[in-house]
C-alpha cells in the first residue's frame, strides 16, 4: 500500500491548487463587483457635484473650487485607467495575480476618492452662515447683541449650543436658583441682565434674525474647510467663527474615586444640572449636604444648602478656602462666618470613596483620614477645564487655553475665541492669562465682535485691555476683587466674622504699587473706587491719602 501514498500526496496537492484557484476567482468576482459598485456612486457623486458647479455653487465649495476641480479630473483619471486595467485582464495580457493586485490597488483609490466626494456634497447642503457662534453659553449672548449693535443682518449669525435653552447669566445657578423662597427660574435670567442690561429672550434672536440652534453638540470642527458637523452628522459653515465653548466640570470619576457615579452627586455647570439638584433638595429636606470643593461653587452652594436648612459639611484638601484668591486672612473671616451659620468645614483632606444604598444613591462620603461623613446629597465643585479639545491640532495653544491676540483672534483665520477657553495677552500686566469668570466671557465676546466688524471695515480698535475682576454673593455677605492679587497684601476694616455687618478689604502691594484690591460688603461707590484703584495702580501711599480723607477703603 505504500506505493499509494506518494499518489494521494499529489492528489492533495492537486485538489489545494484547484481550491485555491476557485478562491481566488471568487475573491476577483467579489472585488470586481465591489469596485463596480463603488464606480456608480462616483458617478453620482460627479454628477452632483458637477451641477452644482455649473449652478451657482455654496459659499464653501466656491472658496475649495480649485480642489473640486483636480477631484474631478482625478475622477475621470482613475476611470480610464480602470478600464484599462479590465481590457487587458479579458484579453489575458496580465497575469492573474498583477490584475488582482492592481483591482485591488484601485478599489483603495476610488475610497479615497468617494471620501473626499463625500465631504464636497457635504459642503453643498451646509446650513451657511457669515458668522457662528459655537457654544450657547453668557459669551454667546454678549456676543449676539454686540453684532446686533454692529449692524447685524438677519440670516448672517448662529449659535449653536448643546442646551436646550437660550443663553443665559450661568453665576445665578449656584445662588438664587437654589433659594427656597423666590428662586430665579427662566426667563428671568436670560442674558443681559447680569450687566444690568436688556434681557435677550428667545423671541429677541428671532426678531433679530439669528439662528439659535439648541440642544445640538458639535462632534468635529475643520477650521480650513470651515465646517462644523453635529453628533447626527448635521453639518454647517461659516465664514467668520467665534470659539465659545467654555469649560466642563471635573469630576471625580475621572480620577477613578470608588462610588463617584452613585445618585445624588451633584456637579453644577448647565440649567440641567441645577434642575436636577432642586429635584433632590426637595426629595431630600433637611437632609445631609457635602460639599466636596471649598472654591466659588463650594462656598455658594454651601450657603444655598444651609439657607434650605439642610446640614452641612465643606470638605477641601487646602488650608484654606479659596486659595488662588483669598490670602489666609481673608479665609479665616469666610470660614468663621460659615461656622457661625453651622456649616461645619474640613480642611486638608479629599474624599476617597462614596458608599450608597440599594438604590444606588449615595450615603456617605470616606475621607483620606478614615472620616466618613453621612450624606443624602452631595455636590463637587473641584474645578473646571477649558473646551479645547475640537480644536486640537488646528490652533495655537498657551496656558491650557486656546492662544489669542489683542483682538481674541486665534492664529487661524477668522477664528476667534473667548471666555474661558482664551488664554490672551493682559495688557496691563504684560502677560498671557486665561480668566474663568463670567466677566471676561462678557467683555470679551464684544471685543472679539468688534475685532471681526473693524477687520471687516479695515479700521483699528484698541486692544483687549481687561481687568481682572471677581465676585461673590453668599448669605448676606457681598465681595469684589479687582487687578491681581500679588505682592504683599495689606488688610484693613472691620473683619469680625460675627459683625451684623462686616466690612473690610485687603490691598495689594508690589513695587511700592496698589496692583489689586479686595473689598467685602463695599458700596457701589466704593467698589467702582477700588476698580480705577486697581487700573491706575496708585503708590502705597495713596492709601494714607484716602484715610485722611476719610475714606472707608483705606
Amino acid at each position: 500500500m505504500g506505493f499509494l501514498a506518494p499518489i494521494c500526496e499529489r492528489i492533495m496537492f492537486i485538489w489545494a491548487l484547484i481550491t485555491r484557484w476557485f478562491r481566488y476567482q471568487r475573491n476577483l468576482e467579489v472585488n470586481m463587483n465591489t469596485l463596480k459598485r463603488m464606480l456608480e456612486e462616483l458617478d453620482s457623486q460627479t454628477e452632483d457635484i458637477g451641477k452644482k458647479l455649473e449652478a451657482e455653487p455654496p459659499l464653501l465649495i466656491r472658496r475649495h473650487e480649485d480642489e473640486v476641480y483636480e477631484w474631478l479630473e482625478n475622477v475621470e483619471r482613475i476611470k480610464i485607467r480602470i478600464q484599462t486595467i479590465e481590457q487587458l485582464g479579458e484579453r489575458k495580457y496580465l497575469s492573474r495575480a498583477h490584475f488582482v493586485r492592481l483591482v485591488d490597488e484601485k478599489i483603495g483609490e476610488v475610497k479615497e476618492l468617494l471620501q473626499k466626494g463625500s465631504l464636497y456634497s457635504e459642503i453643498s447642503m451646509k446650513k451657511q452662515f457669515k458668522y457662528v457662534i459655537i457654544g450657547g453659553g453668557v459669551a454667546a449672548g454678549y456676543a449676539a447683541r454686540e453684532f446686533v449693535k454692529q449692524g447685524l443682518k438677519p440670516g448672517e449669525l448662529a449659535i449653536i449650543s448643546k442646551e436646550a435653552v437660550a443663553p443665559y447669566e450661568r453665576p445665578t445657578l449656584s445662588k438664587a436658583y437654589l433659594f427656597p423662597e423666590g428662586a430665579a427660574r427662566l426667563p428671568g435670567f436670560h442674558v443681559c441682565v447680569g450687566s444690568g442690561g436688556e434681557r435677550l429672550l428667545p423671541e429677541w434672536y428671532v426678531k433679530k434674525g439669528i439662528e439659535l440652534i439648541l440642544s445640538t453638540e458639535i462632534a468635529e470642527a475643520d477650521l480650513d474647510m470651515k465646517i462644523l458637523t453635529s453628533s447626527t452628522r448635521r453639518t454647517f459653515g461659516f465664514q467668520t467663527l467665534i470659539i465659545a465653548t467654555g469649560s466642563r466640570v471635573i469630576r471625580l470619576t475621572d480620577f477613578g474615586v470608588q462610588g463617584a457615579d452613585a445618585k445624588n452627586i451633584f456637579y453644577l455647570r448647565e440649567i440641567s444640572d441645577a434642575d436636577e439638584l432642586v429635584e433632590a433638595i426637595r426629595a431630600k429636606k433637611k437632609g445631609k449636604v457635602v460639599i466636596v470643593g471649598g472654591g466659588y461653587i463650594g462656598l455658594e452652594v454651601g450657603a444655598a444648602m444651609r439657607i434650605n436648612q439642610f446640614d452641612v459639611t465643606m470638605v477641601y484638601p487646602e488650608t484654606w478656602c479659596m486659595p488662588r484668591l483669598f490670602t489666609k486672612e481673608i479665609a479665616a473671616f469666610y470660614e468663621a462666618y460659615y461656622a457661625n451659620k453651622g456649616i461645619k468645614i474640613i480642611k486638608g483632606t479629599v474624599a476617597v470613596a462614596f458608599d450608597a444604598d440599594t438604590n444606588g444613591e449615595v450615603k456617605a462620603v470616606k475621607l483620606n483620614d478614615d472620616r466618613v461623613l453621612q450624606a443624602d446629597i452631595v455636590v463637587v465643585g473641584v474645578g473646571a477645564k477649558p473646551l479645547t479639545e475640537l480644536f486640537k491640532g488646528q490652533v495655537d495653544e498657551e496656558k491650557g487655553g486656546i492662544r489669542t491676540d489683542g483682538m481674541l483672534k486665534t492664529n487661524v483665520p477668522d477664528v476667534y475665541a473667548v471666555g474661558d477657553v482664551t488664554t490672551f495677552p493682559l495688557k496691563l500686566y504684560n502677560d498671557m492669562r486665561r480668566i474663568e469668570h463670567v466677566d471676561h466671557a462678557r467683555k470679551s465676546a464684544e471685543q472679539a465682535v468688534k475685532a471681526i466688524r473693524a477687520s471687516e471695515e479695515g479700521k483699528s480698535i484698541e486692544v483687549y485691555d481687561y481687568l481682572p475682576y471677581f465676585y461673590s454673593r453668599a448669605f448676606d455677605l457681598s465681595w469684589k476683587f479687582y487687578g491681581d492679587n500679588v505682592g504683599d497684601p495689606l488688610m484693613f476694616g472691620d473683619k469680625n466674622p460675627a459683625s451684623g455687618k462686616p466690612k473690610f478689604g485687603t490691598a495689594w502691594i508690589k513695587n511700592g504699587k496698589i496692583v489689586g484690591v479686595f473689598l467685602e460688603g463695599g458700596t457701589d461707590e466704593e467698589n467702582k473706587a477700588i476698580a480705577t484703584m486697581a487700573r491706575v495702580q496708585p503708590p502705597a501711599e495713596y492709601l494714607d491719602q484716602l484715610k485722611k480723607e476719610g475714606y472707608f477703603i483705606a
